[in-house]
């Protein structure tokens, strides 16, 4: 079984939000705002059987509070994949689709064209393979849950594998809940903002351990293993090294722009969480 992207997009969301902020105070700071703010941004994931969807918007200024810039309109975006090439379609201003899911395919190449403030944009990127024999070392995670008074047995954690010949692929696990009415695993944790996703980087790994800090709710969890591209592998993992007293401008594979155009492909298994 696979499931769509949608649900990781919020981490991204909140990764390019932090680079393109510092990238701001960098153009400032070199004195040349003007020309950094006309790098439009893209953001695009491209999965197999999933229609394509491109954002592509305005950066960022400093004094703005909105998690995007403005979205860029009337633009006119085509992906190729060598053979054929396809025109997307404004669905909402700086929302560009191509309904077919199937002219994305496995391990294919595909390219990203437009013009943007008389320029040409465009990134290139492949679709990765499936993730192959991925497994867990049992489908039950026991979290416990603490009390005054009493001793909680401790957390044993479950192992993920999954075949990365010589460890040179990149890879992102996502924890989603898959409850429609989630039910705390803490009652008295203060709050109702808790997250129903948790994802980690595990980068050129072939295993992963789970924590107790990945999961808020019980019940069905979806655990979802992508195979990522080394351009997003970067994206994800620069903001780590990226601080107000070590600025760098943010990892990007779009030519004359900002942002993200990269494949993913995903498989996934599904456990319990109880206490």
């Amino acid at each position: 079984m696979e499931i769509t992207y949608t649900k990781l997009k919020s981490y991204t969301k909140l990764i390019l939000l932090i680079l393109f902020l510092f990238a701001s105070i960098l153009s400032c700071k070199k004195g040349d705002a003007t020309a950094d703010y006309e790098r439009p941004v893209v953001e695009g994931y491209l999965l197999p059987g999933q229609p394509i969807t491109v954002k592509v918007y305005y950066q960022k200024y400093l004094e703005d509070t909105t998690s995007y810039g403005r979205p860029i309109t009337n633009l006119q975006l085509k992906i190729s994949n060598g053979s054929n090439t396809v025109t997307l379609t404004e669905v909402k201003d700086g929302v560009y689709q191509y309904a077919d899911g199937s002219f994305i395919k496995e391990n294919g190449t595909y390219s990203l064209n437009f013009l943007c403030f008389s320029k040409e944009i465009s990134a290139t990127t492949t679709i990765p393979s499936k993730p192959k024999n991925f497994v867990a070392s049992r489908t039950e995670q026991e979290v416990p849950v603490f009390s005054f008074g009493s001793t909680a047995d401790p957390f044993i954690p479950i192992q993920f594998n999954w075949t990365n010949p010589s460890l040179n692929d990149y890879y992102l696990i996502s924890v989603q809940c898959a409850e429609s009415y989630p039910i705390k695993l803490n009652t008295r944790r203060p709050g109702n903002n808790y997250s129903v996703n948790s994802e980690s980087i595990v980068g050129q790994a072939n295993t992963f351990n789970t924590s107790q800090e990945l999961f808020s709710y019980f019940g069905s969890h979806n655990v979802l293993l992508f195979h990522i591209n080394k351009e997003y592998y970067d994206l994800l993992t620069v903001s780590s090294n990226v601080n107000s007293l070590n600025l760098t401008n943010p990892a990007t594979n779009v030519t004359n722009g900002l942002g993200i155009f990269t494949g993913l492909r995903a498989d996934t298994l599904h456990i319990n969480v109880s206490q």
